[in-house]
């Protein structure tokens, strides 16, 4: 594989090469004696721009992913109003069951819920679906109906499969950007790199704030100002109108990364700053209450996201 061979991550390139072009066509008039940076220069370099941007986060990959990821969220918090069945039912049988009620199996999959892992997730569910099924018996005696249990291996099925096919296009997706190396240097080469060192040497002396724009420590001491201008912020409420006093508000980007997680303060109100700018599903919670969001980040915008739990 071909090394990477700009001095920053490959998710900053176009960033990075963003802040560039959007110089260069502000200087058009500096460059203008470099036969280089003429037209159709400055219209080439928009356009291999966008092959790169298209190639680290592909429109109809981000859009796949919405939905796959809002699927396994969406199922594993669905899970647990199915868990509270099988715990009351498990509960009535008692000591007429193999296993004691609190080791069926229901702690780790709220645990895992919880937390957001869909691994361990898959691994309790798989534990307490045995544990139904060993005790069958027992629990259809208390009144547990064969239809819940069908209910639940089918959910976790569902979980499994959009789980295994997340993991099958973000396997994809890296391999694929591994593949496109060749395109990331050709347009370092070609495009960023000499407009970068020709602004940085036309503006070194004569503007020393231009020539800022035009280096590479200064672009990323840039991108970390906007993200720390990027923001979600809202209010959470019940379906009364009244505001929530510590729900739990969590922005999950879809494309893989940290999970941001704050609380409502006494007003139902949050903030999430310094939020990189991609696609996240957002999930609300206090206690059995629940939203779902689905929304979409942009850089140096303050994206207004309110929610009622039920």
């Amino acid at each position: 594989m071909e090394p990477k061979k700009f001095p920053f991550r490959i998710d900053q390139l176009p960033v990075f090469g963003g802040y560039i072009h959007t110089s260069l066509v502000r200087d058009e008039a500096n460059f203008a004696p470099y036969l280089k940076y003429i037209t159709p220069f400055p219209a080439n370099y928009l356009t291999e721009l966008g092959l790169v941007e298209e190639a680290i986060s592909p429109v109809i990959y981000i859009r796949e992913m919405k939905v796959i990821t809002f699927n396994i969220i969406t199922g594993s918090y669905g899970l647990r109003s199915l868990i509270n069945n099988v715990e009351i039912f498990a509960n009535s049988a008692g000591s007429l069951l193999s296993v004691l009620p609190k080791d069926m199996g229901m702690s780790e999959v709220r645990d895992a819920i919880n937390r957001d892992d869909v691994p361990a997730l898959l691994l309790a569910g798989k534990n307490l679906n045995t544990n139904i099924a060993n005790n069958s018996t027992v629990l259809i005696g208390v009144g547990f109906l064969l239809v819940a249990q069908e209910a639940l291996v089918a959910a976790f099925l569902t979980i499994k499969t959009n789980n295994d096919l997340q993991n099958s296009m973000r396997s994809t997706r890296s391999g694929a950007t591994a593949g496109n190396m060749i395109l990331f240097n050709n347009f370092w080469n070609n495009f960023m790199s000499p407009t970068r060192t020709t602004g940085a040497l036309i503006f070194k002396i004569s503007d020393a704030a231009k020539y800022k724009d035009y280096v590479i420590a200064q672009m990323k001491a840039r991108s970390r100002r906007d993200e720390a201008q990027t923001q979600v912020h809202g209010n959470v409420t019940d379906a009364a109108g009244h505001p929530v006093n510590k729900a739990k508000v969590k922005l999950m980007p879809v494309d893989g990364g940290r999970t941001r997680t704050v609380y409502t303060d006494a007003e139902g109100n949050y903030v999430v700053s310094g939020m990189r700018a991609t696609a996240y599903n957002q999930v609300v919670t206090k206690g059995a209450l629940l939203k779902i969001n689905a929304v979409t980040v942009l850089t140096r915008v303050h994206l207004e996201v309110n929610s009622v739990v039920v």
